[in-house]
């Protein structure tokens, strides 16, 4: 998942595994870097608009559900380029993706983690967590559990497919890199390699804390019918989405923490499912998309 902005000194970066190949986010813009079939790196840099020039993506709340829809706008589209330049394409005739697609893969997502862990939990509790002394928080942390176990099982079951590990190692690169730039490291494989896999500015952490936040606030809400609980839990995603945002944010800025350190480590436990160690091949590529995006940086100055 792309991080926020840092400090006016260096901006922090942040990225996302693609199709063999790494896509990192900095101030200026994002920078993708793809190894095709022929062993060359095929690259794509794209501009982002200044966040200081919108109120809107200065708000709290807010700036974290439009970073959330760019993130996935960005993602989707630099996919799809590394897919081509994987498949030997160019990756320069891709038509870009339209708002449709975008609004049925949101839709499916908020499904299968909004809607179906209610849906599963009732099914479960029938009987049990409907009673008069089980309407307090028990049924929303049965329903809190469910949506875990979702997000587990489908991330174990991804991880099994031989082109999601190839995926899940680039991941593991790009987290490499972003740490070795971070600790004023040497930006080579071999200094880069002697860093973790998991990094704190995760999309998987996203995810959970995701998780976490959508329990609290659908236990805020009370009983609806079912239809409404299944209705509100679609509609308060974007809002889940940016209280999730602030969260990670207010923890980036304060990793020196014992107690944030604490709060964080399911979050970088959990990467052990979607991130692999990657080969040195694997880090050079990181590793041209982090220069890529620091060039760019660098030239917006």
């Amino acid at each position: 998942m792309y991080g926020g902005l840092g400090m006016v000194m260096r901006p922090r970066y942040g990225g996302q595994a693609l199709i063999e190949g790494v896509l990192i986010r900095g101030r200026a813009g994002v920078f993708a870097a793809v190894r095709a079939p022929d062993g060359k790196v095929v690259t794509r840099e794209e501009r982002l608009r200044d966040p200081s020039a919108s109120f809107w993506r200065k708000a709290p709340v807010i700036r974290g559900v439009l970073a959330l829809r760019d993130t996935l706008s960005i993602g989707m589209r630099m996919m799809m380029f590394s897919a081509d330049v994987a498949a030997g394409g160019s990756g320069d005739s891709l038509k870009p993706m339209s708002k449709r697609a975008m609004v049925g893969a949101g839709l499916g997502a908020a499904a299968l983690f909004a809607a179906l862990p209610n849906l599963l939990a009732r099914r479960w509790g029938r009987g049990k967590l409907e009673s008069p002394e089980q309407t307090g928080l028990r049924p929303h942390l049965v329903e809190g559990g469910m949506r875990i176990g979702i997000l587990l099982g489908y991330l174990g079951i991804i991880g099994r497919l031989k082109e999601v590990q190839r995926v899940f190692a680039y991941h593991g690169a790009e987290h490499k890199s972003i740490s070795a730039l971070e600790a004023d490291a040497v930006l080579e494989p071999a200094s880069v390699q002697k860093f973790d896999t998991a990094h704190p500015r995760c999309g998987t952490a996203f995810l959970l804390q995701s998780m976490l936040t959508s329990t609290v606030v659908y236990a805020m809400i009370g009983k609806r019918s079912p239809l409404g609980r299944i209705g509100t839990r679609v509609a308060l995603v974007p809002l889940v989405a940016g209280i999730s945002f602030e969260v990670l944010q207010f923890n980036a800025r304060h990793l020196d923490s014992r107690a944030v350190r604490f709060l964080n480590a399911p979050g970088m436990l959990l990467q052990r499912l979607t991130t692999r160690q990657p080969t040195d091949d694997q880090v050079e590529v990181a590793l041209q998309a982090l220069q890529g995006a620091m060039a760019m940086d660098a030239e917006d100055e």
